[in-house]
């Protein structure tokens, strides 16, 4: 495929739909799909709004849709789909993701797992130094190499290969446990004590940055990575393990 002919297109303009977008229009065309218009418009700036089904004609379809919505959405929408296209989603599961991709996806359709592990808060001031998993489900070579140079050359990202097992058991450490305790420590209002040391802060600008991404996503990543509730598990057994060492040593 040349190049120069490249477009790309986002089906999907949430909050990392289009800050996915506008890093990706530095380097190719990128057309851009969402049911809500109002995000649609907000995403003119940067993006081409057009059809979901001329979405689905370009040679490379980044799904940034909710985690939830991605079963029905490609159940509903295979038959549109194009040979040769490739379709590639920045979900934070991979396991789940690459079970759908085998089961809705046509043959003649090709597919690659990935997960940027940034996002807008945390690579406000750009993508270089930042990571992406990449996990090559059932795609041509070509094509695959083709989104290893656009991750690595044009947007300066390192590239992480893993097996969705490897993925999704770290991401329950780093997203899921992170989460959880972050969310935790904004329902006991810890942004309102008057005096922070420097490790708390840390522990408030944790809950800060997870409390700035929506309930949903929190619970599909949680509700749909495999490993989450055995770290959960883990982390609470460890949790009142050290409070029973304390509380016997009080007695």
């Amino acid at each position: 495929m040349n190049n120069a002919d490249t477009t790309l297109a986002l089906i999907g303009m949430g909050r990392f739909g289009q800050f996915w977008a506008r890093h990706l229009s530095h380097h190719f065309p990128v057309y851009c799909f969402d049911a809500n218009k109002h995000r649609m418009q907000e995403s003119e700036v940067f993006a081409i709004p057009d059809s979901l089904e001329n979405c689905l004609k370009k040679p490379y379809i980044f799904l940034t849709l909710p985690i939830h919505s991605i079963p029905d959405f490609l159940r509903k929408n295979r038959k549109k789909m194009q040979a040769g296209t490739v379709i590639i989603d920045c979900a934070s599961v991979k396991e789940i993701i690459l079970e759908w991709f085998r089961s809705y996806i046509p043959e003649e359709v090709s597919y690659v797992a990935s997960h940027p592990l940034f996002g807008p808060d945390s690579a406000q001031s750009g993508l270089k130094g930042h990571a992406v998993t990449l996990i090559p489900g059932r795609v041509p070579f070509v094509h695959y190499r083709f989104l290893v140079d656009l991750f690595k050359i044009k947007l300066e990202l390192t590239v992480l290969n893993m097996t969705a097992v490897e993925h999704d058991r770290m991401m329950a450490y780093n997203l899921s446990l992170m989460h959880h305790i972050g969310r935790t420590f904004d329902r006991m209002k810890i942004s309102r004590i008057p005096l922070v040391m420097s490790n708390l802060q840390k522990i408030k600008t944790m809950s800060e940055i997870v409390m700035r991404d929506s309930d949903e996503l929190f619970e599909d990543f949680y509700k749909l990575n495999p490993y989450a509730g055995e770290i959960r598990d883990d982390f609470m057994t460890q949790f009142n393990i050290i409070t029973r060492n304390v509380d016997k040593e009080k007695s």
